[in-house]
């Protein structure tokens, strides 16, 4: 059966891809999808314009940014009537898929909506926010969690976090992409050069990714180190030898991939520590990574172990000093038959099986 999705994000478009962005492209293979970006600043306005015939971005204009705008209570309100008085016009028997944790308004406009939680983004706020404000939070993503038909939740644990507040809720893990899409052929020969050529591809921020890695790599000759995706001016402030650096911007599709193929190693250092012990997914990094074959040394985090993974497919680092030794060993036992294991694995944990999954469970309640 053909559906038609709204999914309501505080993410941008223009991003690398994330489990959101993702989900959008996934169902719209088959659904007709309309995605609500993060509010650019300006006069108020919604413009939309085709992805492509069954995808519809959305981005809407409002005189606060977003990362300003959430923060504040009374504005969050009056932006979230603002926005989806305006959405409901046209989208009216849409189902919505809700990442936003904060819109607890949204249940006045529209009947179908899911929760869907990749963090437990009320328990981070209270990290980095203002008691008032994470209070705030905390009310409103209890309310979106409890208010929907049902909660999608990418871990076990983060599954048993909404349980409290939803006993509908299932675990969707991360997925890969299909990057056969993309025509991508994947190196099947591991590289033995002396010289370790590893990427990082995110959005980079000094609250998600450790600056203490980067420079723990760049320190070490014997690796070069490529960062794709947007960078924060903070966190490269905090980096010694930004020469080192080799910066490529955000890249999307079938260059992202493409580009991906041509490293040894690739990394995914977050910041655990500025997290709690909520924080138990893998990263959809680890999924990007592993469908082009690529050994990953990653922060550890207990969802990790939910995956089950032979040894030497990913390297977990406990400590922040382990990378540049685990990049060395990653390259050094790297083979053919591991890559295939990983390319294997990625395509067994598609985002198209993932979501095929979630239309079912929406169809059965």
């Amino acid at each position: 059966m053909k559906h038609a999705f709204l999914i309501n994000t505080i993410t941008g478009w223009d991003e690398p891809p994330r489990a959101r962005h993702h989900v959008a492209f996934s169902l719209s293979k088959i659904h007709t999808v309309v995605f609500v970006e993060a509010n650019k600043t300006g006069f108020p306005a919604i413009r939309t314009r085709k992805v492509h015939e069954n995808l519809t971005l959305i981005t809407p204009y409002f005189p606060i940014d977003m990362r300003i705008r959430y923060r504040i209570p009374v504005l969050n309100e009056i932006y979230q009537y603002w926005l989806f008085r305006n959405l409901v016009r046209h989208y009216r028997d849409h189902k919505v898929i809700n990442f936003d944790f904060t819109a607890s308004r949204i249940f006045r406009f529209f009947r179908n909506v899911i929760y869907y939680c990749n963090d437990s983004f009320s328990e981070i706020s209270k990290k980095i926010n203002p008691a008032p404000i994470a209070k705030y939070h905390k009310r409103c993503e209890a309310t979106v969690a409890s208010r929907s038909g049902f909660c999608v939740g990418i871990s076990l644990l983060i599954k048993n976090y909404l349980l409290q507040y939803n006993p509908n809720t299932i675990e969707i893990p991360l997925g890969s992409p299909n990057i056969t899409e993309y025509k991508i052929a994947v190196q099947r020969a591991p590289s033995k050069n002396k010289k370790v050529r590893v990427v990082l591809v995110a959005v980079i921020k000094r609250l998600n990714m450790s600056s203490n890695v980067i420079n723990l790599l760049l320190r070490d000759e014997s690796i070069s180190l490529t960062l794709i995706g947007p960078v924060e001016e903070a966190f490269l402030d905090e980096i010694e030898d930004k020469d080192r650096l080799i910066l490529r911007g955000s890249l999307y599709g079938r260059e992202l991939y493409g580009e991906m193929n041509q490293f040894d190693v690739a990394i995914a250092p977050y910041c655990t520590r500025s997290k709690n012990e909520i924080f138990t997914a893998t990263g959809g990094k680890i999924y990007h990574y592993l469908s082009v074959g690529k050994p990953v040394v990653i922060s550890y985090m207990p969802g990790l172990d939910q995956l089950n993974l032979e040894e030497k497919i990913i390297y977990p680092a406990g400590e922040e000093e382990d990378f540049p030794g685990l990049v060395h060993r990653a390259h050094e036992e790297n083979t053919a038959e591991l890559i295939q294991k990983r390319v294997d694995y990625a395509n067994r944990n598609t985002w198209d099986q993932r979501m095929a999954e979630l239309v079912a469970h929406y169809e059965s309640v």
